[in-house]
C-alpha cells in the first residue's frame, strides 16, 4: 500500500480551492465541512487540521487536478516510499522529504 502526500509545488502557499473543500466535505472531511458552512462571501482555503496524507485530501486533489488548487498554489501529489515524511517549505513552495533524503553526519 502506497501513501500519498499533497504538497504545494510553487511559491505562494498551500491553499485548496472551494471545489476541493466541497469534494473533501462530500468524502467526510470534518474540517472541509466546517469551512464550507462558515464561509460567506470569500473563500480562503487554508487547511490547518487535515494532515497532508489525509485520504479525502489526496482523493480530491487526484480527482480535481489543477482545479483543486486555491489562489496562488499548485497542489501536487507525492508518493512515499516509506511511512515517514516532513514537508520542507520556503516562501510557500514545498518539498516532501523522507528519511532516505537526509544525509546524516556520523561522528
Amino acid at each position: 500500500m502506497s501513501i500519498k502526500v499533497v504538497y504545494n509545488g510553487c511559491f505562494g502557499g498551500f491553499v485548496i480551492s472551494r471545489l476541493c473543500a466541497e469534494r473533501m466535505a462530500e468524502l467526510g472531511n470534518k474540517e472541509a465541512q466546517s469551512m464550507i458552512e462558515k464561509e460567506t462571501d470569500r473563500f480562503y482555503g487554508f487547511v490547518y487540521e487535515t494532515p497532508r496524507h489525509d485520504s479525502t485530501l489526496v482523493q480530491a486533489v487526484e480527482e480535481l487536478g489543477e482545479d483543486a488548487s486555491g489562489h496562488g498554489s499548485d497542489l501536487r501529489i507525492y508518493e512515499l516510499s516509506g511511512d515517514k515524511y516532513f514537508i520542507d517549505e520556503y516562501d510557500g513552495s514545498e518539498t516532501v522529504v523522507e528519511p532516505k533524503d537526509i544525509c546524516w553526519i556520523t561522528i
